[in-house]
């Protein structure tokens, strides 16, 4: 398996905000299966889609809006340094 969709856009160390997002949803799949195997809740595949969608699309939100100002910056700093 590849842990690359952890790490930044430099692909040097994994970062807080995309390991909570894995994180996140690997709770929640455990959740949903506690709530059915051990409570015999009903599993309602309409709730858990809208649960998952809502916790990716949030952290694919943070990390995108991070992403951008990062290269901002450094292409901002990269104009600098060459003038």
């Amino acid at each position: 398996m590849s842990w690359s969709f952890l790490k930044g856009p430099n692909n040097t160390h994994v970062e807080l905000g995309r390991l909570l997002w894995a994180v996140g949803t690997i709770a929640l799949i455990a959740y949903q299966g506690v709530a059915i195997w051990f409570n015999k809740q009903p599993f309602s595949p309409v709730e858990f889609g809208a649960g998952e969608a809502a916790i990716l699309a949030a952290g694919g939100f943070g990390i995108a809006a991070k992403d951008t100002g990062v290269a901002k910056a450094a292409s901002t700093n990269a104009a600098t340094e060459t003038q």
